[in-house]
């Protein structure tokens, strides 16, 4: 039989001749003794229980703060993977636009250069065909002269040959 503790303050002992039934209270004692016993022990696997609860949530609280720990830390350390991939791809920007202003003035250099060859170039042609002209200029003034000369030659010839005859 369970027993609340209604009805252990409701409960009417029978009264005898020398005040309550002896029998009835015993029993009624056993009776609330055997209830006390199945509450302290339920109160006992209870509380073990609520123990052992206890132990595994703070079990489960120490693995939230290890997994919030870590949860952070790894998005610290994918920040900081982040920041170094983008100050390494500016580092690597600025390397390469260094290395392309170099080519670049070495490229300007290279076409002054090759302009200042072109330039010689053409002068030498130009002394080259300045020479040459008159280089021809000469022989044809030699051979215009040679002409002459034959010219005279030949009719000096004609001059002597008529006498001859």
């Amino acid at each position: 039989m369970k027993l609340t503790p209604m009805d252990i303050i409701e409960y009417n002992f029978k009264k005898g001749m020398r005040g309550y039934n002896k029998k009835e209270v015993n029993s009624f004692k056993e009776l609330a003794a055997g209830a006390l016993e199945n509450a302290a022990k339920k109160i006992n696997i209870l509380e073990e229980k609520l123990k052992s609860m206890a132990e595994q949530l703070s079990e489960h609280e120490e693995r939230e703060s290890v997994l919030k720990d870590t949860i952070i830390t790894a998005q610290m350390m994918s920040e900081e993977v982040k920041e170094n991939a983008r100050k390494e791809a500016e580092l690597i920007v600025s390397e390469a636009r260094i290395q392309a202003e170099g080519l670049i003035k070495d490229a300007y250099q290279r076409i002054t250069n090759i302009q200042n060859e072109i330039y010689h170039f053409k002068k030498q042609r130009l002394e080259l065909q300045t020479s040459l002209k008159n280089v021809l200029e000469y022989h044809k003034n030699l051979l215009i002269m040679e002409e002459e000369e034959a010219r005279k030659g030949d009719s000096e010839d004609d001059k002597f040959r008529f006498l001859q005859k």
